[in-house]
């Protein structure tokens, strides 16, 4: 889920070079789980949570964000896109007329 792609994304950014990265996510759980440090009771998410952990303490700067789904239609609409395609990372050089009209609209909200 969310871990996940969080410690994917981190991996991402470190290995092209990042030393200063806004890691945002709009689930809650996840957020506490990495900003407070805490184990969890699932076995699979406390390994991921240590991982991610492992990697934040790395030398460089990894800020952690909590934002509200409703607060960016953007990173929500394509990461819904990314499950459906099963997409695992994509560039786009200039966003399509659906991403142009959602970062509009986030704008002005």
């Amino acid at each position: 889920g969310e871990l996940f792609a969080i410690w994917r994304g981190l991996i991402l950014a470190w290995d092209m070079g990042f030393r200063d990265v806004c890691c945002e996510t709009d689930c809650h759980e996840a957020f506490i789980l990495l900003k407070n440090d805490t184990s969890a009771a699932n076995n699979d998410v406390t390994e991921l949570t240590r991982r991610i952990h492992v990697l934040m303490k790395r030398s460089w700067r990894v800020e952690l964000a909590l934002i509200q789904r409703t607060a960016n239609h953007v990173a929500d609409a394509l990461a819904k896109y990314a499950v459906v395609q099963n997409i695992d990372q994509m560039e786009w050089l200039i966003p399509n007329n659906d991403v142009k009209e959602l970062l509009k609209y986030d704008f002005l909200n």
